[in-house]
């Protein structure tokens, strides 16, 4: 069966028929891809998050292909009539490009919070990251 996927908050309910139809529990699946459960899962609630490349290996695993086509021809768009937009004034043409320009005083004062802040020190070491 071939199922449209048009976004990609689509992707997980799919992704679960697809397993469950296999007969696979995330567990089985993780096995197979040599990672643990509890990823495979992360990777599950959040698909559209991931790689394209880890996305194919789980399609692969669950005998899916993916198959990328152009919609169906439908009735031929109508065009959009031009409307004229109000000529701007020199007067006004200068405002906005006065105003739009910060400072220059200001933009060589200014310092990012980020290298303002000191770097900040984890509690407890993180896990490695499984690399699947």
């Amino acid at each position: 069966m071939d199922y449209t996927l048009k976004t990609l908050s689509q992707l997980r309910p799919i992704l679960v028929g697809f397993r469950k139809k296999a007969g696979l529990t995330q567990k089985d699946v993780a096995a197979r891809l040599g990672i643990s459960q509890q990823s495979y899962a992360a990777f599950e609630a959040n698909p559209e998050a991931a790689s394209v490349e880890r996305l194919v290996r789980v399609l692969r695993l669950v005998d899916v292909e993916i198959k990328l086509g152009a919609p169906e021809a439908k009735a031929a768009p109508v065009a959009a009539k031009a409307v004229p937009r109000p000529a701007r004034t020199p007067v006004a043409a200068a405002k906005m490009s006065s105003a739009a320009k910060p400072p220059a005083a200001s933009k060589r004062a200014s310092v990012t919070p980020a290298a303002a802040a000191p770097q900040r020190q984890s509690a407890a070491p993180r896990k490695p990251r499984e690399n699947w």
